[in-house]
């Protein structure tokens, strides 16, 4: 049972940094859209192609969430089932 609460534990924490680093791409999205407004039509098209990159990142980063808590998901009930079995 604590092999498993440590994994749950651990996916806890991969699923806060994946979190933070999430809302860095959103944030820095953001400002670039920001800067680009501010600057008129120069250097568009180079902010268009960091958008792009930041977002492609962003994108990565949800398809790993999404899986850490499938997997979080799996070991919750991995957990539930095993303390069923002990106390039944």
């Amino acid at each position: 049972m604590n092999e498993y609460r440590n994994k749950y534990e651990q996916l806890e924490l991969e699923e806060d940094e994946l979190i933070q680093k999430i809302g860095l791409c959103e944030g820095s999205i953001s400002m670039i859209v920001d800067y680009i407004a501010s600057n008129g039509d120069k250097g568009i098209h180079i902010g268009e192609s960091i958008i792009s990159a930041v977002h492609t990142i962003e994108k990565d980063l949800q398809t790993e969430l999404l899986h850490i808590r499938l997997e979080k998901s799996f070991m919750a009930n991995k957990m539930k089932l095993l303390n069923a079995e002990n106390s039944g």
